[in-house]
Formats: C-alpha cells, sequence, structure tokens
C-alpha cells in the first residue's frame, strides 16, 4: 500500500473554521472542502489499484442548490486519474436510493485531456453506466451527511480520511474537450472485422475477412457508425472518440475504463434466445412451458460479469466490489416472442430484418405477407412498408408496456432495394437500435453497404428534428392483443414461436386450432394497414396496460374478439 506520514488537523481547528465560516455568512455547505483518503489496499497490490483519493468540493454553481466536486484518485504506479461533476445532493452519502442529478462529467484520464461527456440529444450530461454514484464514488459509512466523511470504501476497499486540506475551487479548467454521443440512435457493426471487398468465388462460398484497421475506424466512424466491438489494440484506437464501444484488451485500463461513459462493457447483445430455443422445447410442450423457457434462458444471460472476471484475472483485488455488465439488447430473429424476452430482459431488442417480397428474386417460401394472406384468408396489400410494419408492430406493442428499446438489423439477404426504406421507417417510428451483421456467408452485409447505408441512415437523421422518443412509442391508437403465450409468425415457415413444436395447426384446450385463435388478430391488422392505423400488437400478459390506446381489440383462446375503447371509458369517468 502507498502509505505516507500525514497528521490530521485536530478536531478543534475544523469547528473554529467552520464557525468563523458562520460568521461571514457562509454556511458549511456552501463552503469549498478539501480532504486527502488513503485506501486499505491487500498486501502487494496490482500497480493499478488506486491507492490515495483527494476529494474536492464547493458551492455557489449552477444549477441552483448543486456543488462541483473533483475526485483525484492515485494509483499505487504513481499515475493519477481525475473526475470532475456537478451533482444537487451529496454523492457519497450511504443511502444512494434516493435520487442524485448529475448535472456535468468531466473525466481526465492519465496522460490525456480532461474531456467532458455529453448526451447528444438532450445536452445533459453522459455518465458511465456501471454506475458512477452506486460503484464508481467513495461510499461513507455513516448517514450524517456531512460531505467529506471520515470513514468509507472506494472501488472495494476501505477508505479513511487522512488529512483535512486547504480548501480549493472544485470546478472543472476551462478550454475542455468535449465528446457528444448520440444514445438515441446506435449505428452498430457487429465485429471487429469486415470483409477484404474481393466478393465470394460463388453464392455458396463465405467471404474473406480482415480484422478492422485504424483507417477503417476513421471512415466508420465518418460514415456515422457509433457503435463497435473491438479487441486488443483497436480499443486504443477508439476509446476517446465519440463512439460507444464493447471489448476488452489484454491489459485493461483500470479503472479509468470503468469511469468511460462510451464503454459498455464486454458484449454487445444477449444472442438469439428463440432462435436457440426452437430446437429444444420438448415435443407438446405447452405454451406456457415456452414463456418459462425463454425466460429461464435470457435470465441466466442477464447481468453478466465477464468483466469484473478479466479485472480479477489480471492481478486486480476488488474487493467488497461486484461489477455486473450493463444491460444488453436481445438480437433476433423470432421477434414475435418479443413481449416474453422482454418481460425476462425489459432493456431492449432487435430484428434480424432479411426482408423479401418480390416473388422473381428467390423462392416462394421467403415471402412473408402472400404466405400471411394465403393461410390467413386476408388481403394486407403487399407493399415494403407493411412488411416492414407486420414486424415493428410486434416489438413496438411490448417495448410500450415496459418502456423498452427497439431496434433493427439489417442482413445479407434482405432485398438491397428495402434496406434503407425500412432503416428509415424505423428510424421514423422511434427504433433506437440500427446495426449491420458481418459474417457467415448470405447472412453478411458488405462492408461498403454497411458505410453507405450508414452514410444514408445518418444523414437522413440529421434533416429531421430531433426525436420525442416515448412520444413515438405510444403514438399507435390501437392495441391487437393476443392471448398470453400465442404469438404471431415472423418467419416464412408460418411456425409460432418459429419451431415446428408449435405449428399453426396445432389445437388448444378448447379444440381450436393456433390458427383460428389468431385469424381474428390478423384480420384486424389487416385491417389497420389497410386503412393506414396504427396499431400495436401484445400479448394479454399481467404488464399490459390498455389506457392510452383508443380503442384496444382484445381476442382470446376460444377464437372470439371484443373492442374496448379506453379512451372513451376515462372520458366518461365511473358509471
Amino acid at each position: 500500500m502507498l502509505t505516507r506520514k500525514t497528521s490530521m488537523k485536530p478536531l478543534n481547528v475544523v469547528v473554529s473554521a467552520l464557525a468563523l465560516l458562520s460568521l461571514a455568512g457562509v454556511t458549511p455547505s456552501q463552503a469549498a472542502q478539501r480532504a486527502l483518503y488513503e485506501a486499505k489496499l491487500p498486501a502487494a497490490p496490482h500497480p493499478q489499484q488506486v491507492a490515495q483519493v483527494e476529494i474536492t468540493t464547493s458551492g455557489g454553481t449552477q444549477p441552483a442548490g448543486s456543488r462541483w466536486y473533483r475526485l483525484a484518485a492515485t494509483k499505487v504506479d504513481g499515475q493519477t486519474l481525475t473526475l470532475w461533476f456537478c451533482a444537487d445532493a451529496n454523492p457519497f452519502r450511504p443511502d444512494a436510493c434516493e435520487p442524485i442529478t448529475i448535472h456535468r462529467y468531466i473525466l481526465q484520464e492519465p496522460h490525456q485531456p480532461p474531456t467532458e461527456y455529453v448526451d447528444q440529444r438532450t445536452g445533459r450530461a453522459l455518465l458511465p453506466v456501471f454506475g458512477l454514484v452506486a460503484r464508481l464514488l467513495p461510499r461513507a459509512s455513516t448517514t450524517d451527511n456531512v460531505l467529506l466523511f471520515e470513514h468509507g470504501m472506494y472501488l472495494g476497499h476501505p477508505l479513511h480520511r487522512v488529512r483535512v486540506l486547504d480548501p480549493q475551487d472544485a470546478a472543472p479548467p476551462a478550454g475542455l474537450r468535449k465528446l457528444a454521443l448520440r444514445s438515441d440512435l446506435i449505428v452498430g457493426t457487429s465485429r471487429n472485422f469486415r470483409d477484404d471487398g474481393t466478393g465470394r468465388k460463388d453464392l455458396k462460398a463465405n467471404y474473406q475477412f480482415v480484422t478492422f484497421k485504424k483507417e477503417n475506424y476513421d471512415e466508420m466512424i465518418a460514415a456515422g457508425i457509433n457503435y463497435f466491438t473491438a479487441r486488443g489494440e483497436q480499443v486504443a484506437w477508439i476509446c476517446h472518440r465519440n463512439v460507444f464501444y464493447d471489448g476488452s484488451t489484454p491489459e485493461v485500463a483500470f479503472p479509468e475504463e470503468l469511469y468511460r461513459p462510451n464503454f459498455l462493457g464486454r458484449r454487445m447483445f444477449i444472442d438469439e434466445p428463440a432462435c436457440r430455443l426452437a430446437g429444444k422445447y420438448p415435443p407438446g410442450a405447452s405454451l406456457s412451458q415456452a414463456v418459462t423457457m425463454i425466460h429461464e434462458h435470457i435470465g441466466a444471460k442477464v447481468a453478466p460479469t465477464d468483466y469484473h472476471q478479466q479485472l480479477v484475472g489480471q492481478g486486480i483485488d476488488l474487493g467488497a466490489l461486484t461489477l455486473t455488465e450493463p444491460a444488453l439488447p436481445i438480437w433476433e430473429t423470432y421477434i414475435e416472442t418479443s413481449y416474453y424476452q422482454l418481460e425476462a430482459n425489459p432493456y431492449g431488442i432487435v430484428q434480424e430484418c432479411r426482408w423479401r417480397i418480390d416473388p422473381n428474386v428467390d423462392s416462394e417460401q421467403t415471402l412473408m405477407l402472400q404466405r400471411i394472406n394465403e393461410e390467413f384468408g386476408v388481403e394486407i396489400p403487399i407493399t415494403p412498408e407493411n412488411l416492414f410494419l407486420w414486424s415493428y408492430a410486434q416489438m413496438r406493442g411490448p417495448a410500450r408496456v415496459f418502456g423498452s428499446k427497439w431496434g433493427m438489423s439489417i442482413y445479407g439477404q434482405a432485398e438491397p432495394h428495402l434496406r434503407l426504406p425500412s432503416m428509415k421507417l424505423a428510424y421514423d417510428l422511434g427504433a433506437e437500435f440500427i446495426w449491420f451483421w458481418t459474417s457467415d456467408h448470405d447472412h453478411h452485409v458488405p462492408y461498403t453497404e454497411q458505410l453507405r447505408l450508414a452514410r444514408e441512415i445518418t444523414a437522413y437523421a440529421r434533416a429531421h428534428p430531433p426525436r420525442d422518443l416515448e412520444r413515438l412509442r405510444r403514438a399507435a391508437t390501437k392495441a391487437i392483443v393476443i392471448p398470453y403465450g400465442y404469438s404471431l409468425p415472423t418467419c416464412w415457415q408460418l411456425f409460432t414461436w418459429g419451431t415446428h413444436i408449435y405449428p399453426l395447426d396445432r389445437k388448444n384446450e378448447h379444440g381450436l386450432t393456433y390458427r383460428d385463435v389468431l385469424t381474428p388478430a390478423v384480420r384486424e391488422i389487416a385491417r389497420c394497414l389497410q386503412e393506414r392505423i396504427r396499431y400495436d400488437v401484445v400479448p394479454a400478459g399481467q404488464a399490459f396496460e390498455p389506457s392510452g390506446y383508443e380503442s384496444v381489440f382484445w381476442t382470446t383462446e376460444d377464437g372470439k374478439a371484443t373492442v374496448q375503447y379506453p379512451a372513451a371509458e376515462a372520458t366518461a369517468g365511473p358509471r
């Protein structure tokens, strides 16, 4: 442990100083304060562990009632990282359950300039996803609300005050570097490599792939891609730019990487829960079993500790600190299961889009709307927008229920002329993720096409005013509600739940086929698409709340349907 001979300032001196401030009309909460702390580390600590912390705070700032805080953390190896942040309440108190607003946030890493992180959409501070107040700031041991506490914890280890220092202004220096990151539109690519540009020998062959070089990141960022998976030296190329990233390096920059608001952990997504379970449901399994299995599958993947384990593996002692990675969206083909997946992980869901609509391009087996019309006896107009809305409505409805994010991704199988229109419509409807898949034969979207599409959607977003995401999430006027456990098909086979275990001709306890149960809902969807009515599709789960919709079309397992008018009922009041 790094030690230094220090002497505590006598208590009567501190009390006298506070008395003088009071006589001058300055309250202790307004006065500047500064103190030095030492961490109690294990024997032979890792050079990157923080041994000493200097905390400075001063008032008299805007917004009213807020204070600036400066935290300078010195590692065992002598390097220092510094935080400045403006908060409206004591951020070190042990009862962190009460909300604290951080108005501004600045990080200075070793050998880097002070950098302010800002959410481009809101103009507010962008904060570390690992939890600034909950996990990354010192925490006092007592609840007396003293700003410069005597004993506490920091990054998992005991912290004690060794000296009260002469006060200083805690405000950040002038001339800050600013990184503004757009958090409401994440344009991402799924791998840290690209195809080499030579194409394929034939349609059955795979592409040749090469890892991203520094110049590739430059052109991708210029095109509008703002989220990357990175490995090794790639992290250093992008970690101080206005992009988000996940990934790792052999030697993690501890603890500064935790304090970077653009670092999102080790993973990008939870991969295809419904796809992975499609062949694992037991023959004859009930719909409730499908719900339970997908909940359990996702639950085992929420809040992973990969990053925590990596730090421990390289010799960093985290003591009492447990680092769970931030919430991840689900990347899924069978998005008819969105509601059930968001029940287990309400953060968000992203559709794998392999749009097909032209009967001359591929086998008729891939023509989704044509097969829906034939199977259910409806006449949905065969247009690109209706094809997109069939899927998007099945994500937007659950996203509205759970307050979740949603989005879409382009795959190589998507007909080229459908790619950009589907991206634009998703953006207009409130999608927050627009991603591209790299690798694996037909699934792959060529690198140059990813750049082109990224430029187009970025330009489209810039040409439109900022979106009110909550308003867009609640834009549908009609909810089409199917019985809990059921799902509409979104794959060309027209299975529900994406598996042959739940085909449309399977019968329920009422002797009706799943097709019979779902037909009223599909007919209502067809009517909405014909008449351009904004609608959501959502199962009748416990979390579903019909209020807010002008009308709700309820369907039940006995094949019946009723219509409710919540808005009119709310206006009429109790009877």
